[in-house]
């Protein structure tokens, strides 16, 4: 009777392992950019290089496409070129149109966050029609699911969260929260409670949050690259929303507003480590790296500064690898950089059940040898 019972056991054990395995999946792949607008003598809004760039990321066929701000230029131009932002997100949709043709809605999705330029290019108070004008270009084509605190503070439309396949993906627009100090940018501050709790409540294996400015300093320039601030207050503040963020399970910040590509990892508190990738380097006019100076903590892993282009995701069950495809200005030709970032996937509940299933049935095995 002991060896019938430890068998039913076993084949209940056998059936409950096969019921939480997860499935194989198949590894899926998706483009990340940012900063794609023209310099400041455009006459369209958007880069010269913007078309061949979204010509190639055609040809590779991912399955969307994340674009981290600066999409045109917004009020940054001179003044022979007449501001209407409408035509200048029309000029981004038809430099974009082999990636995702928005007359017939067909095509690779694309999912876009404000950068300062689709907001005011100098960190000023928002301008009303330019805020419009971006929310009537592509709130049709992003998750409604924003937070909705106030009519001043309706993000529906500019922050969203979304799940896809095996990955969580929050864009947390960074542009609701005006409040000017000398010398400093004029936004300190995002739906940080609204952005912590998408997490919380997904257990996907990969976790990416994409907003426009990077929270780390990864060279020398300190004013563009704290968003929270430069004080002790700020840095406490940033502190406290990376640990959410990584006790959350987020591995990737996507990021932008400097226009170069820089790669770097940092540790929270509690020891999670974070990549922030600024792939800034979508077709605005290039800023050279002159000072490779970090914040503390912050492990910078590589950067390019001469090449526009993207980074592109495979994303398996176990692991995602990120590639950087780079454009040589001076021909226009495309190389795939040597290096590549590989991140490790955070166990799914069901993989944690399977191997204490296992360890259940191990257990049983020897019980029923001795």
């Amino acid at each position: 009777m002991h060896t019938i019972a430890g068998n039913l056991v076993r084949q209940a054990v056998l059936v409950a392992a096969l019921a939480l395995a997860p499935g194989a999946r198949a590894d899926w792949t998706f483009a990340m950019m940012g900063d794609t607008r023209g310099p400041k003598t455009t006459t369209t809004g958007v880069s010269p290089y913007l078309t061949n760039i979204a010509e190639k990321i055609a040809t590779l066929n991912p399955e969307m496409v994340l674009v981290c701000g600066d999409l045109i230029n917004g009020d940054y131009t001179n003044a022979t070129f007449t501001l209407n932002y409408a035509e200048q997100y029309a000029n981004w949709k038809t430099s974009m149109s082999s990636v995702f043709n928005y007359a017939t809605g067909t095509g690779i999705p694309i999912y876009p966050v404000r950068g300062n330029h689709d907001n005011s290019c100098y960190s000023h108070a928002p301008i009303t029609e330019l805020k419009q004008a971006y929310y009537d270009a592509f709130s049709p084509y992003v998750p409604t699911n924003g937070p909705h605190y106030s009519t001043t503070n309706n993000q529906v439309g500019f922050s969203y969260a979304f799940t896809h396949s095996n990955l969580t993906v929050v864009a947390a627009d960074q542009y609701f929260y005006y409040d000017q100090t000398p010398g400093e940018s004029g936004y300190h501050d995002l739906a940080r409670a609204w952005v912590s709790e998408q997490f919380a409540q997904t257990n996907s294996s990969f976790k990416l949050l994409m907003a426009h400015t990077p929270m780390f300093m990864t060279e020398g320039d300190a004013n563009a690259e704290h968003f929270f601030g430069n004080n002790a207050a700020s840095f406490q503040t940033r502190s406290n929303f990376w640990n959410e963020l990584g006790t959350n399970g987020v591995q990737l910040y996507l990021t932008g507003h400097l226009h170069n590509l820089s790669v770097s990892s940092t540790t929270n508190d509690y020891g999670h480590a974070i990549v922030q990738l600024l792939s800034g380097n979508g077709g605005a006019p290039l800023n050279a790296i002159t000072d490779h100076t970090c914040d503390a903590g912050v492990n910078l892993l590589h950067t390019n500064d001469t090449q526009y282009g993207f980074a592109f995701a495979t994303v398996g069950s176990d692991r995602m690898t990120i590639d950087y495809y780079l454009l040589n200005p001076a021909d226009e030709t495309w190389s795939q950089d040597s290096y590549s970032t590989t991140i490790f996937a955070v166990p799914e509940p069901s993989s944690v059940g399977l191997f204490l299933v296992g360890l259940l049935a191990l257990a049983l095995r020897r019980r029923d040898k001795h």
